[in-house]
């Protein structure tokens, strides 16, 4: 209020309210790093402007001209502390791809080989915790003292595994070091950081790969089912086909329940009859053995502990406690400072929301990664997924989609279907605003439209920096209800449902049906449908439709059967056309394509 020089009641009209509703909105945003957005704090701030309209026969007795109408419709502030929220998340800062990627990309491959060694020489810790009492002449041999020798000498004498990539160990031997502060950092200690390291790396690959609450996960319970061989947390349930198998993890709410539920998490899926694990699961068994001898000392049925000593790992339970939320992220972030590089990062991404995003990321070695953007990295990598990931990693984010779009396993779990609708608006307005301010060009029939109405996206959105341009675009999405729907091979923008031909096709056409039928969709279709829109996300997927129909098509034609292969031809001109308009250098693709031709004859 005190920024827009508002000081009358009566100066609040529906415009000067909508706009404390964005500031508040934005507001939260910026200052919350929790586990989530709070509508507690954004019910108080809302507050005191009912209040000014219930006392507007007071205010006028006292000769105070009231507000000019009822706030926001009449609507409450509960109800108006939900909207704030949900617009605060979506102002919340995507993370950018050039951070995530690196990021998941690393924990996923921290569970791998570093974990296998962190766990064969934590068991030869606790072999030397455990040992028997010997009848030496010097003693039974079961002194913490001696005990403490032995696990040094073993922590020194261990030989990690040779990177397959470089040929040389992941790891130096642990010795005594001097760290950059100076401060001499002992093989125990060493340990226990990397120890702390899988703990922090299978977090993320949980929130990652799931957009779990940080809250859940701390709260996830451990052991392992005798029978199925899973954690006891996760089942398995068949996909609608019969042909999948859909891994759920259950956990129990309460943080802003009346009372606890039970709630299950989609946590990936795999063929019927196959025997690999999603990397959510793998990471939860991972958890479940590196952390026993701790849950042990506490004598606690929670997955994830947290140590309360300073040097080394605990040898009692005084040295344990239950996680809290703000630990483990703390412990997330100490792994993407240590083990993930930003320093070779341009200052800016290749599809910013403001000038200069990654330099925070930079400076800040990645500490600055808020809790929300850890639990959106499944929502954004579900929704379109990323050829720059690892391939374990892409299969994940394959099998969520497809587990997506071939039923519904979520039940009434919002709080897993919520980080999905937040990210599929911020693409959606990150489209928006790369259009209003240049920097891309899209096709498509409903590319073509949005080109053609590009000044009055301008008008509505602006095009200044500073994150400005972005929240207005957040803004028009949310107030229009702008859906982006991702495929590989393009998006969907139904702002006519009737008109989608995927439901066509089907028989569902619906001005209800705004998400495409999957049935149906596929690119030929996709390509002549008014809802459709590529950018240069897509520009991959078709520059391989182009080369492979071409490359087939050309070689029909000498073979003297080009009437035959038409369709093929076809799909190739379509292609080409969607490439020009998005920019591709189709004489570069065209080159390959003679290329091939050549080779064939050859």
């Amino acid at each position: 209020m005190v920024q827009n020089s508002y000081d009358k009641p009566d100066q609040l009209d529906p415009a000067a309210l909508a706009s404390y509703r964005d500031d508040l909105a934005y507001s939260l945003a910026e200052d919350s790093d929790g586990d989530d957005l709070s509508q507690a704090q954004a019910n108080l701030r809302l507050r005191p402007i009912i209040a000014l309209w219930q006392q507007r026969g007071e205010l006028s007795a006292a000769g105070i001209a009231p507000m000019p109408q009822i706030p926001w419709g009449g609507r409450g502030a509960i109800e108006m502390a939900r909207e704030v929220t949900a617009r605060a998340d979506g102002y919340t800062m995507p993370l950018p791809d050039e951070i995530a990627i690196p990021v998941l990309n690393r924990a996923a491959d921290f569970l791998g080989q570093p974990t296998d060694d962190v766990l064969r020489l934590q068991a030869q810790c606790d072999a030397i915790n455990d040992r028997e009492p010997t009848d030496h002449h010097t003693g039974p041999g079961t002194s913490e003292v001696y005990k403490k020798e032995l696990r040094g000498e073993a922590l020194k004498a261990f030989i990690f595994s040779r990177n397959p990539q470089t040929g040389e160990p992941w790891h130096d031997r642990l010795e005594i070091i001097t760290n950059e502060r100076g401060e001499l950092i002992y093989p125990a200690q060493r340990f226990r950081q990397l120890l702390l390291a899988v703990r922090n790396a299978a977090a993320i690959t949980i929130q990652a790969g799931t957009g779990m609450r940080i809250s859940e996960i701390c709260g996830l319970p451990a052991g392992m089912d005798d029978q199925s061989g899973l954690p006891r947390c996760v089942r398995v349930v068949p996909s609608f086909t019969g042909l999948n198998e859909i891994f759920l993890i259950r956990t129990v709410i309460s943080k802003m329940e009346d009372t606890p539920r039970e709630v299950d998490w989609l946590a990936g899926m795999r063929p019927k009859g196959a025997s690999d694990l999603p990397l959510p699961v793998r990471a939860i068994i991972i958890l479940d053995q590196l952390l026993a001898r701790y849950r042990q000392m506490l004598r606690s049925d929670r997955l994830l502990v947290q140590f309360t000593n300073l040097r080394g790992l605990p040898v009692r339970s005084a040295s344990v406690a239950q996680i809290r939320s703000m630990s483990l992220l703390k412990g997330m972030r100490d792994f993407v400072e240590e083990w993930v590089d930003f320093t070779s990062l341009p200052n800016q991404s290749e599809h910013p929301a403001e000038d200069n995003d990654l330099v925070p990321y930079k400076n800040t070695n990645g500490r600055c990664i808020r809790s929300h953007q850890f639990r959106k990295f499944y929502a954004n990598f579900a929704l379109s997924v990323d050829p720059r990931l690892l391939p374990a990693v892409q299969m994940h984010f394959h099998h969520i989609s497809q587990a997506m779009t071939e039923g519904h396993y979520w039940g009434t779990n919002l709080l897993q279907i919520e980080p999905l609708s937040t990210t599929q608006r911020q693409h959606t307005a990150l489209l928006l605003y790369e259009l209003a301010t240049g920097k891309t060009l899209v096709s498509g029939r409903m590319g073509d439209q949005l080109q053609a109405s590009i000044e009055e996206l301008r008008t509505k959105i602006g095009v200044r920096g500073g994150g400005e341009g972005w929240r207005n675009a957040i803004s028009l999405v949310f107030e229009y209800d702008i859906r982006l729907w991702f495929a590989p091979h393009g998006k969907c923008l139904p702002l006519v449902p009737q008109a989608m031909r995927c439901h066509q096709l089907a028989g569902t056409s619906s001005w209800l049906n705004k998400e495409p039928n999957y049935e149906t969709r596929e690119p030929g279709v996709c390509a002549g449908c008014p809802s459709f829109v590529i950018d240069s996300k897509h520009r991959t997927f078709w520059e391989d439709r182009f080369l492979a129909n071409m490359t087939a098509f050309r070689a029909a034609v000498r073979a003297g059967n080009g009437d035959t292969f038409r369709v093929i031809g076809d799909r190739a001109a379509q292609a080409r056309a969607l490439l020009v308009a998005i920019g591709a250098d189709i004489g570069a693709l065209e080159a390959r394509v003679d290329m091939e031709a050549v080779d064939g004859r050859e």
